[in-house]
């Protein structure tokens, strides 16, 4: 069946045909572009089916510049190849699809999920329900779907299309483009690091990827981040950066982006025991708390390379107010966690 591109193509004989049942009529409640198309829609069932009225629907962005690079990415084609061949198996809460296809460019891709609100989820939990329970929640999740997939053989077999962390150029097109717009404004950390990061690209991507592999999700920031109150339990969207890596890559990101900057010294190490346990109590062999602790300063920076790549593109991504105020947080983390001195040290250079 063809692969709508646009919301007007999500018509009644379309998504019939997508759910296996008939439909009346589609009302588009709301559409968003960003990364990626999204549009909720009510739907008119000719019957009862047990489908709910509302779904969330996932489809290429509208504008051309962005649709070209989620295609060159893989992004949309990642996410929906995850929803119809592996979300079913995680042992963690994710949108349940009721359809996904896509080409094999991966220009034409679409995904009928859950709509999350009517099922009792919230959004953007970090401020509103932050404490160290919550944390440890979200923790002992990761350690459950890390564990799962720790040095799997799948990698080399049923999952190898999953792939390893990708390295892509748009980091090295925008960031200078950050650093020439707001250097001056920032700390001087954020120039010492847009100026690591263009000059020892290759490496500090070989430093993100070392480390066992597991299965991350890859973009664990709190707009990524859902809480489901029926079950009482974190749940996990937009899996466009599902890749093979490190642990501590979801780890590393989670912590930078959400334990208070101040908290950082006090709290972290405890918190990265805590998830060491749990993937011990699955029976996985972790490094030590030490290694861990040298591996959560360095991929605490990778969250600020999205943030000041996302700035460099002022508020077609997101807000960039919003994107400032991360930053603020962020390189009071890293100057907590000594990251530029780690990474500088891990590759090599000298002060």
């Amino acid at each position: 069946m063809a692969i709508p591109q646009t919301i007007s193509e999500l018509t009644p004989a379309w998504l019939g045909d997508a759910l296996g049942v008939m439909v009346r009529s589609v009302r588009v409640e709301g559409t968003d572009n960003g990364t990626t198309g999204r549009a909720q829609i009510a739907v008119n069932y000719a019957k009862d089916c047990g489908l709910p009225a509302r779904l969330f629907v996932k489809l290429p962005p509208a504008d051309p510049q962005q649709r070209a690079f989620v295609t060159s990415s893989g992004m949309g084609l990642r996410e929906a190849r995850f929803y119809r061949e592996l979300s079913v198996d995680l042992p963690l809460r994710v949108p349940h699809c009721y359809f996904a296809d896509w080409n094999q460019s991966g220009e034409r891709y679409v995904m009928v999920l859950e709509q999350l609100q009517d099922s009792g989820c919230t959004f953007r939990n970090a401020a509103t329900r932050y404490s160290p329970s919550y944390l440890c929640e979200v923790l002992s999740a990761f350690a459950s779907l890390h564990a799962g997939y720790w040095q799997s053989p799948r990698f080399d077999d049923d999952l190898s299309w999953v792939g390893p962390i990708r390295q892509h150029e748009i980091a090295r097109q925008l960031l200078p483009r950050a650093l020439s717009a707001h250097g001056t404004s920032m700390p001087p950390l954020f120039s010492q690091l847009c100026e690591m990061y263009l000059q020892h690209e290759d490496a500090v991507h070989r430093l993100w990827r070392e480390g066992e592999v597991t299965l991350i999700h890859g973009d664990v920031h709190d707009g990524n981040l859902f809480y489901d109150e029926r079950r009482a339990a974190p749940g996990f969207l937009d899996w466009a950066l599902l890749a093979q890596g490190p642990a501590l890559r979801d780890v590393g990101y989670f912590l930078a982006g959400t334990l208070a900057p101040d908290k950082q010294l006090e709290q972290s190490p405890a918190l990265l025991q805590f998830y060491r346990d749990e993937l011990h109590k699955a029976g996985v062999n972790a490094p030590d708390l030490a290694e861990l602790q040298r591996q959560y300063a360095i991929q605490a920076v990778y969250p600020w390379l999205g943030a000041a790549v996302t700035l460099a593109m002022g508020d077609a991504w997101q807000d960039s107010n919003y994107v400032l105020r991360t930053l603020e947080r962020i390189h009071f983390t890293l100057a907590s966690l000594r990251s530029p001195e780690q990474l500088r040290d891990a590759l090599g250079l000298r002060a």
